[in-house]
């Protein structure tokens, strides 16, 4: 049996792991948290820090697998191209094409000297300089560590007051103690996931994101169709082509983030990971794209096939997320629109304790319930 190294191992790696098994695959996860609930999913867990590159290259070739795969994290996808490039599989972008995607600075410096449509930002690794760049600009701006993801360490500074406070932040959360200082967009957020074949998107499919109520920077809720997509598809596309030819970008899964203001949008970020939180659940419930599926497809060099499914159903996902979890208590306006779930509570010692699946009947209903969503499902 073929054996293969999904570098994770949390809720958000269990899609991975449940279709590597399916394409008849020995599964081996592995992470620095041995209660992560993907690995009760695999064949084998195996104990590593992938923050840790080179442990990630040595527990590859200790275990000898055939296949590798990143997870839902930025320091995975790192992990994996940094290993592969190594070992010589070649199905991933290599580890400097895939850094600069997945370091906020060197990808702010590629966009810049390419003119791609994202907010200017400027790095800095010193604090004081730092705080003398946010003095010497119009306010607000935005403070984010280079290297993180799902909104840690972000902070908006609307006032001088909050200067401090926002750089100790994104400098804390920081592995590599670098942040960026961004201009600020007014839009709303959106995630538009693609699947890269021969060079150009074949597959897309969009989102409005809703962020959580204790962190402005997190999504808790994401919901399609999105509603304003069709405005910027076609632009969204045909940039996202451009970034594809310019770094020449490997088949496989490329997701964005970005802000939309009516016709109007910036891209936020590119990622080369799996989106968090079972992203995959309503992407194929819409879609019928089978999309975690189609990850390790192409993490693993199979034989892929593609096409653009158009999205057939009004779908929304909701993280839990409290500090005291004491069970969910659905309203009855929104108990039938939930159609599965996955409810960990406080196994995980972490504040986000589960996630919820909907179908609605309409856009409007959505819409609607979504901008509800706290007051319909209590925790």
């Amino acid at each position: 049996m073929k054996k293969i190294l999904i570098v994770g191992g949390s809720h958000s790696e269990i899609p991975l792991v449940e279709a590597a098994k399916k394409l008849g695959l020995y599964v081996v996860t592995t992470g620095n948290q041995p209660h992560g609930l993907a690995h009760r999913y695999a064949d084998e867990y195996r104990a590593c820090d992938y923050s840790d590159k080179d442990a990630i290259l040595r527990l590859m070739r200790e275990c000898r697998a055939d296949y590798l795969c990143f997870g839902a994290h930025d320091l995975s996808m790192l992990a994996v191209a940094y290993t592969a490039e190594r070992v010589g599989i070649d199905t991933f972008d290599d580890f400097e094409t895939t850094s600069i995607l997945h370091h906020k600075h060197r990808f702010k410096t590629f966009a810049a000297e390419y003119a791609v449509r994202t907010p200017r930002a400027h790095a800095f690794d010193r604090k004081d300089e730092a705080a003398e760049y946010i003095r010497s600009h119009s306010l607000p701006l935005i403070v984010k560590p280079v290297d993180m993801g799902g909104g840690k360490g972000i902070s908006v500074v609307k006032n001088e007051s909050q200067i401090d406070d926002a750089l100790n932040r994104a400098f804390q959360v920081s592995k590599i103690k670098s942040i960026v200082i961004e201009e600020f967009f007014e839009g709303t957020l959106h995630s538009l996931s693609m699947f890269v074949r021969d060079g150009k998107v074949a597959f897309c499919y969009a989102d409005d994101e809703y962020l959580c109520v204790d962190n402005p920077f997190g999504v808790c809720t994401s919901a399609s169709p999105s509603g304003g997509f069709d405005k910027v598809k076609k632009a969204l596309i045909d940039e996202t082509n451009r970034v594809i030819w310019l770094l020449h970008l490997k088949d496989g899964l490329l997701h964005m983030q970005y802000l939309q203001n009516s016709d109007d949008f910036a891209i936020v970020e590119y990622t080369r990971r799996m989106p968090g939180d079972l992203y995959n659940v309503p992407v194929e419930v819409s879609t019928g794209m089978p999309y975690a599926e189609t990850i390790v497809r192409f993490a693993c060099g199979f034989e892929t096939y593609i096409q653009d499914s158009p999205q057939n159903a009004y779908v929304s996902r909701h993280c839990l997320v409290t500090r005291h979890f004491d069970g969910v208590v659905l309203d009855a306006e929104i108990k039938g629109n939930v159609f599965d779930e996955l409810v960990w509570g406080d196994t995980q010692q972490t504040p986000k304790k589960g996630v919820l699946f909907l179908r609605y009947d309409s856009y409007e209903e959505m819409k609607d319930k979504t901008r509800r969503i706290h007051e319909l499902i209590h925790v």
